[in-house]
Order: C-alpha cells, then sequence, then structure tokens
C-alpha cells in the first residue's frame, strides 16, 4: 500500500496577468523573519468548450533563510513580485504576466464563532516568476475517493454534475478534504462506471474562480409597489475535473483506507476542538458583556 506520510501528487500550475498584491512582513514565534504575499491573477482559459475569465487568489509564504542559513528562494520570489506591474496600477496591457508552476490545493476551513464549519479550499504556491505562455490555471492531484454523488440544486433536482469529495495527502500525513466537480457529462458516465469510493485515483483538470449574478428575489405581495432588489453576486470556486487515471490506482500505489480513516478521524477531532473552543468563547463573551440595554427600558 501507498505510504500515508508521503506528501501526494498535488500540482497546481498557474499562467496569467498580476491583478493585485499585497506583501506582509512579520517574524515567525522562533524569531526568523518571513514575507508572506496573497495576489491575484487573471486567466482566461476555456472550460469544457466554454471561454471564461477567472480572477483567482493566491497566497505565498517564505522564511528569508532556509534551515541550513542559506537565502530562501521563495523569499527572493516574494522580493522580484513587488518590482512586477499589477493591473490594478498599470492596467492589463501593461501589467505583468507571472508564472507559477509550484502550487498546490490545499483545505481551507474555518469555525465561525457560533461553532459552524465553513469549509472551502486555497491554492498555496511557493515560487513565482515573470513570463510565461499559454494562459492556464490547472491542477494534478492524487485524491483517495471518500463520496462521489449528483449535485443538486436548490429544488432537489439534479444538475447532471457529479460530486467527487476527495481526501488528499498533506506533508507529514495530514489529510484533506476538498470537494471536485465533473462537468461533461461523457465525463460523468465514465467515471461512475470505473471510479468507485474508496479508489485512490488522480485528477486533472481546471481551476474555475468566478462570480455569477443571482437573480433578484421578486415581490409575492398581493397589494402595493413592487419595490426593486438589487442582484447579489456569488463567488464560484470550483476544481472541474477534465480527465485522471483510466482506472484507480493498483493496490501498491493505492491508499488503505484504514490509514486514510484514521487520519481522517484527526482531522474530525481538530475540528471538533475548533467547534468547542468557538462556543465556548462566544459564551464567555456573552457573559462579560451582560445584557443589552436599551434606552426606552
Amino acid at each position: 500500500m501507498r505510504d500515508i506520510n508521503v506528501q501526494a501528487t498535488n500540482k497546481v500550475n498557474i499562467v496569467g496577468k498580476l491583478i493585485e498584491a499585497q506583501f506582509r512582513e512579520g517574524t515567525t514565534k522562533d524569531g526568523k523573519p518571513y514575507e508572506s504575499c496573497n495576489y491575484t491573477v487573471r486567466v482566461h482559459q476555456n472550460i469544457e468548450g466554454k471561454d471564461e475569465i477567472h480572477e483567482i487568489p493566491l497566497s505565498m509564504f517564505a522564511s528569508k533563510y532556509t534551515n541550513a542559513g542559506a537565502p530562501h528562494p521563495g523569499y527572493r520570489s516574494i522580493q522580484d513580485m513587488k518590482k512586477m506591474k499589477t493591473i490594478q496600477e498599470y492596467g492589463e496591457a501593461e501589467a505583468s504576466v507571472i508564472r507559477s508552476s509550484s502550487g498546490s490545493v490545499a483545505e481551507n476551513y474555518f469555525v465561525s464563532k457560533s461553532g459552524q464549519l465553513i469549509d472551502g479550499w486555497r491554492i498555496n504556491t511557493s515560487f513565482v516568476s515573470e513570463g510565461g505562455r499559454g494562459e492556464m490555471a490547472t491542477f494534478s492531484t492524487d485524491i483517495f475517493i471518500m463520496d462521489m454523488r449528483d449535485e443538486m440544486d436548490r429544488d432537489e433536482t439534479p444538475t447532471g454534475r457529479l460530486i467527487i469529495r476527495g481526501a488528499i495527502v498533506q506533508y507529514g500525513g495530514k489529510l484533506d478534504v476538498v470537494d471536485f466537480i465533473v462537468e461533461s457529462p461523457d465525463k460523468v458516465e465514465y467515471i461512475s462506471r470505473n471510479w468507485s469510493v474508496n479508489d485512490t485515483v488522480n485528477v486533472k483538470g481546471r481551476v474555475r474562480f468566478t462570480a455569477k449574478e443571482a437573480a433578484a428575489p421578486t415581490s409575492t405581495s398581493s397589494w402595493g409597489e413592487d419595490v426593486p432588489e438589487i442582484p447579489t453576486t456569488q463567488t464560484v470556486r470550483e476544481l472541474i475535473i477534465t480527465s485522471g487515471s483510466d482506472e484507480p490506482f493498483d493496490e501498491d500505489f493505492a491508499y488503505d483506507p484504514v490509514e486514510i480513516k484514521k487520519a481522517f478521524n484527526i482531522r474530525k477531532a481538530n475540528i471538533e476542538q475548533a467547534q468547542v473552543n468557538a462556543t465556548a468563547s462566544k459564551k464567555a463573551q456573552a457573559q462579560k458583556s451582560g445584557s443589552a440595554k436599551y434606552s426606552w427600558e
């Protein structure tokens, strides 16, 4: 079986124009200087026959020196980014085209103050260079299939898309859980026949990060004026599978479901502890503030 302590294949390639970049310097708990950068790249690409424009947020973090004391290449990459031209400052025609071939998909969840789990994903990068051809935002990731289900709309009607919940083994055996989408009917049919829960497979595809306008609610009042509502904008963040391994990996290259379950239980315990901490903090804050008083009481 595959060693769960070894990080899985997990690559993201990004080529596009730099929209904006925000930098932050700091010092780690053990006194090491670092710099981080949150930046956004505009990518024009075709997904399943449809031309789309994506504005993809990315993040990068690097200490100034490696453990051996040498200058860290990622830190130098962040310094180089400060010299690049952004769409925000120079316009799209003059903005720098940047390339990152060292990205990876990672789970990005947090627990709200009420204890609710808000799940999602992000793309981390470790090195960026200027220049590149052929705009793209692609991924190639080995996953352990935890679930496969038809996507439903708000009316519980199948959309025709397939959702694959995949476990990604990260450094040190840490388990991330991320949803992938299959859109094309022929790909949905192929995967449904050839892949199953508990299989280990490779998925390749395109990163979709865009916005769509949701229809404004209509008035249901039987009298009076219909007051217009402003349509809302929803962010669409999806990992669209467009290809992958023909069949599940052989046993020698597949993850042991027992080991995956152990790692998943550790992830579950961490989430539950975060929820306990959030609700305890909320309760303590409520007791500290006391009951609200109003001017008319």
